[in-house]
Parts: C-alpha cells; structure tokens; sequence
C-alpha cells in the first residue's frame, strides 16, 4: 500500500499542556464514560505513556468510588512465545500496574491471541467505547509496525527490530524479546468511537511530527489516525515542541 498525500486527511491540531494534567483529564473522560454507561468497553495500552492516566483511575477508584465492575477491557497486543505466567507478558504488566488499581473482573479482561477472536469479541461487546494509545519509536500504534495497511485487522505480526531495542531492559537483552507478537490491526483501532493518543518527552517529538504532519501510509501507521472523527493527540511541551 503506498503512502498517500497529508492532504488526505484531515490536519488534527494536538493538545499540548503539563503531563499531570493530561493524565487527570484523560482518567477524567475514562471516568465519566463509565458513569454514563457502566457497561463501557475500553482498549488500553502498556508501556510508559499511560501509567499516570492508570494511577488517576486508581485514585478515582479509592477515593471517589468510581466503579469499573462492568467495563470490558480488550488488551491492544501481547507477545507470542512466553509461558502464561511468565511476568514480562504485557497480560502482567496490566495486571500489576492497572487491574491491581482498579475493579475490572478478570471474566472482563480480554488478551489479544489467547484463544478467541478479537474481532468477533469487540462486535459482540458493542464496539470499542473509547481506545487510549501512545506511539512507538518508529510510528507503530499497539504492534502495528512500519508497513502495516490502513485495513489491517487483529493478527501476529514481525516485531520490528527498533521495538525490539526499546524492550530490551525488561529482558534482560534484545536476544530475549520475542520476535512475533498479537495485536490489534490499524482498522480494528480506527473503529473506536474515540480515540486518544499519549506522547510525552523530547524524544517522540520527532515522531509525533511525523504522524501529525507527514504523508499519510504505512511508513507511519500513527499517521492513520488523522483519518478518525474522534481522535485527539495529547502531549506534554517537550513532545508538542516540534508540531505546533
């Protein structure tokens, strides 16, 4: 799939204020959803960007109550290869840094790959209310690497070597991060009802440039996302510094 004219899409303006205070409006939306529909059903991701939105539904949860006994929550990707009780599986990580804070029901947890198919799941729970998302190194979104088509959908993918790289403190060297994971494709996430993507530290501001102002394709599958009618990127100064 070649990559199309930035003028295909729609110019999204980001956001650009202090982390905390993205984070606490982020939980905020998260929140009210869920008081509007209890029922609400939620993709989330790993990896740095989102834990002080995770920390603020945790703080929400203790001292306001906020309930997420009904929410659904559909992992966006997990790596193939690790035994199930293995603590790098990003199963692990939501368990440690977002199920632990909160009161999702582990009957509605969904992981990407164990067993059932995704993109049925998400049709048989209404769609996907509201998808939270960072961008990689490289532009990829969930495990949707440089090359990935706009109509991609649930499916084991190459990890590239760049995302690699980035995982490789957590195992101990690049030899031991598995080369093939799941994830959600680039049409599953554009299906959301909303959208809403992290990017903090100087060092995504190139990249976030890339996916906001450069061609539209699958050289930087994050710029796919200029095409959602309700996608906001959010961004602390440093990230913000070169798009705007």
């Amino acid at each position: 799939m070649s990559a199309e004219p930035a003028g295909t899409a729609a110019r999204v303006v980001p956001e650009v204020g202090e982390r905390a205070r993205i984070e606490a409006e982020v939980a905020a939306e998260i929140a009210a959803l869920v008081r509007r529909r209890p029922g609400a059903v939620l993709a989330l991701p790993t990896g740095e960007s989102p834990v002080g939105v995770y920390r603020e539904l945790g703080r929400l949860r203790r001292e306001e109550g906020l309930d997420l006994s009904r929410v659904t929550v559909f992992n966006l990707d997990e790596y193939l290869g690790l035994a199930p009780g293995d603590p790098r599986t990003l199963r692990r990580w939501m368990a440690e840094r977002f199920y632990a804070l909160v009161n999702v029901p582990e009957s509605n947890r969904r992981i990407p790959g164990e067993g059932r198919d995704t993109e049925e799941e998400i049709a048989r729970a209404g769609g996907i209310d509201l998808l939270l998302l960072g961008i990689g190194m490289n532009g990829h979104v969930a495990f949707n690497e440089p090359g990935s088509a706009r109509d991609s959908r649930t499916r084991v993918v190459e990890l590239h070597e760049e995302t690699r790289r980035g995982a490789a403190s957590a195992f101990g060297g690049i030899a031991n991060v598995p080369r093939t994971a799941t994830t959600m494709g680039v049409a599953t996430i554009l299906e959301a009802r909303a959208i809403r993507v992290l990017a903090f530290g100087e060092r995504k501001a190139g990249v976030v440039r890339r996916a906001l102002e450069g061609p539209v394709g699958p050289e930087v599958p994050a710029s796919f996302l200029r095409g959602h009618p309700d996608v906001r990127f959010l961004l602390d100064p440093a990230a913000g510094a070169r798009s705007r």
